[in-house]
């Protein structure tokens, strides 16, 4: 167990590899990462792991042609079971779009009724994306880096869709996202130029632009609560091992805050 001063950063989107070591992982300190995968291959290599402070996800990446062409209904249906994260699936203006929506299709019905949440990569086909969801919806929902616009975050809104947002999005965009839809990401290693973060888990500039979007929120407490939400709704919590759910919710757990809203812009501002 690691040390406890203070509640966990929560870094619900970051790339770690597969070969990490124990060590590496006890140095992303005071830390929970949801590791995404970016292959059923990757998926493989860390499905025995056992770490304390890393989730690790079962994915394909949509825009990585190695990723899509290897996907087979049959080996993720098979994987899922052994994970309370799917990630990183998705859809991307790189690619064949039929390849991308087939596999998100199936997915998506594979994940239909399974205790997961799905971090879903929607770049360049946002809209298209939330099509999907339209027609196979899901508790678990984690826009991954939301670039939509108002009428498709209205659309997303309505799915009950949350967003794990990072230091380099629009402080537009993060205001515009009711405070109990939001989880912190790095997008590690993809944004760490932009963001600054050494290491998966250093969610410092997301939670800084969260206090300046949400005025008055404590954002580590406040994410806290909707990962909370999320994976009770979801019965992913179950799923955790048991250090893992130590770790997030020991015993002196805080209440959770009021239901989710239905994503009006006012019933988050009093």
């Amino acid at each position: 167990m690691l040390p406890r001063t203070e509640r966990p950063r929560i870094d619900a989107h970051a790339h770690i590899a597969p070969s990490v070591t124990r060590q590496q992982v006890h140095d992303l300190g005071n830390a929970f990462v949801f590791g995404m995968t970016r292959s059923l291959d990757e998926a493989r290599q860390v499905v025995r792991r056992v770490d304390t402070n890393v989730l690790w996800g079962v994915g394909t990446h949509p825009a990585v042609a190695e990723s899509r062409d290897a996907y087979r209904p049959e080996a993720f249906r098979k994987a899922l079971e052994y994970f309370a994260v799917v990630g990183e699936v998705g859809l991307d203006r790189r690619g064949p779009r039929e390849q991308q929506r087939t596999i998100l299709d199936s997915v998506l019905d594979e994940c239909h009724d399974a205790p997961v949440l799905i971090s879903l990569h929607s770049t360049g086909r946002t809209s298209e994306l939330l099509e999907a969801l339209e027609r196979r919806p899901h508790p678990g929902a984690i826009l991954h880096w939301f670039t939509g616009g108002p009428t498709d975050l209205r659309r997303a809104l309505d799915l009950g869709c949350y967003f794990s947002v990072n230091g380099a999005m629009p402080p537009e965009t993060v205001s515009a996202i009711p405070a109990d839809r939001l989880l912190t990401e790095t997008d590690f290693p993809s944004s760490r130029r932009k963001i600054g973060a050494r290491l998966p888990g250093d969610t410092t500039k997301a939670e800084e632009l969260i206090a300046a979007s949400h005025p008055g929120s404590q954002p580590r407490a406040l994410i806290h609560d909707n990962l909370r939400r999320i994976l009770s709704v979801t019965g992913a919590l179950d799923r955790l091992n048991a250090q893992q759910a130590a770790l997030l919710y020991p015993v002196e757990t805080e209440p959770l805050l009021p239901p989710v809203s239905d994503g009006s812009r006012n019933d988050h501002q009093n």
